[in-house]
């Protein structure tokens, strides 16, 4: 398993940052880079930093409201996956970008490649997050064309990525993909992390299914987390009339998953909720899978290893999330129904092995404490502060 590289945390005496975290969304976290913003924004202001946020939504202290639109796509796709997009007001960004130390970027979208070049006329360094996979905007439109992806990643570096003075991503696969595509710029592996409240929890406060081994799948009702595999997994399961699945989420895929799941002898049970309102689900049931093909992380994954849940996982060449399998026995390989099913059957009929995997993973995330991965933010922060005044005028255009 890999762990996340190691960067020196900033000294406590040194003066606190003006941050701007520049990212569309923020009322609704239905998205992993808007959780992660999150929290990060409140760890930092925590400590004593200034922490401004430009996004949609509404207005509140230390936010910078901006207008709202979304891309025409069939059926309302963007609406129902929870994301707006942010219109970049520039006298808005002038205004708040020329009182910062740094500017981060969340999204590579329209608001994000705007402040960048506000932010470098300003001579503001900017810092910039690989959340978005290529494959996870095109999947969702049902395009799995190589020529397309190539086309976006370039698109995604030219206007967002390369014009940062550095990109912080995820997990070791998330750089590496972004390096093979092109990237230019520093860049770190930085994790999401995990906030500490997510931990196991007494039986009595946890959401339990009595006499049922209970599957657990956290993340947004998208066609690349595949929920629609795991739903037919548990259907050829010899187990499938003891089962019952829990669906954490919302997205465009929710009124076909919950027709096709209807059919179980257990019907999944759906539901969306806040992040915190995750933990009694992660602590009552008895096995969480993953089946996406396409991850830079997995935020899901993580809060459930801390929670003290094993991991079944997809094994993906466009997802990191194997990354935190502890064996193989805990992946199947991506789009097999039959190695999933297999895999779901072997962990039902092995509950004892199950159960000590249970502490095995709560210690395997100890190294992804958000805080942990706060320090190491700053960390970069500072650094792209520091070299601020070496910039060239000319890299504004």
């Amino acid at each position: 398993m890999t762990e996340p590289a190691a960067t020196s945390p900033p000294s406590q005496t040194e003066r606190p940052l003006r941050i701007a975290m520049v990212t569309d969304a923020w009322d609704e976290a239905n998205n992993g880079g808007v959780v992660s913003a999150h929290r990060f924004t409140e760890i930092f202001r925590n400590r004593g930093h200034q922490v401004e946020v430009l996004a949609t939504g509404r207005p509140e202290p230390g936010k910078i409201p901006l207008k709202t639109f979304f891309v025409p796509t069939p059926g309302g796709l963007m609406q129902k996956m929870r994301f707006p997009f942010a219109w970049p007001d520039r006298r808005i960004l002038e205004e708040v970008l020329a009182r910062q130390d740094v500017v981060h970027v969340q999204f590579p979208f329209y608001l994000g490649i705007r402040a960048i070049t506000v932010a470098r006329k300003l001579r503001v360094p900017v810092v910039s997050t690989f959340h978005v996979q290529a494959e996870h905007i095109l999947h969702n439109v049902n395009v799995h064309n190589r020529t397309l992806v190539d086309w976006l990643y370039r698109f995604f570096l030219r206007t967002t990525y390369n014009r940062c003075d550095h990109v912080v991503c995820p997990s070791r696969f998330a750089q590496e993909e972004l390096q093979r595509y092109g990237l230019r710029v520093p860049s770190t592996v930085i994790s999401n992390g995990v906030p500490p409240e997510y931990c196991p929890l007494p039986r009595a406060e946890c959401h339990t299914f009595e006499g049922k081994f209970t599957i657990l799948s956290v993340g947004r009702l998208a066609p690349e987390k595949r929920h629609d595999l795991l739903i037919e997994a548990v259907r050829n399961s010899r187990h499938e009339a003891r089962i019952q699945l829990v669906i954490l989420g919302d997205g465009p895929q929710r009124a076909r998953l919950e027709a096709q799941g209807g059919t179980l002898t257990n019907p999944p049970v759906f539901k969306w909720l806040k992040p915190a309102e995750l933990i009694p689900y992660y602590g009552g049931a008895d096995l969480c899978v993953h089946a996406a093909e396409v991850e830079v992380e997995c935020m899901s994954v993580l809060e459930a290893m801390a929670c003290g849940l094993p991991c079944l996982i997809a094994r993906s060449p466009l997802s990191a999330t194997s990354q935190f399998a502890l064996s193989d026995r805990f992946l199947f390989e991506a789009g097999s129904r039959e190695d999933l099913t297999q895999k779901i059957d072997s962990w039902i009929e092995d509950a004892g092995a199950l159960t000590r995997a249970r502490v095995e993973y709560r210690e395997a995330s100890r190294p992804y404490a958000v805080e942990t991965s706060a320090d190491r933010l700053l960390a970069v922060y500072r650094t792209v502060a520091a070299g601020a005044t070496a910039r060239s005028p000319a890299a504004a255009a």
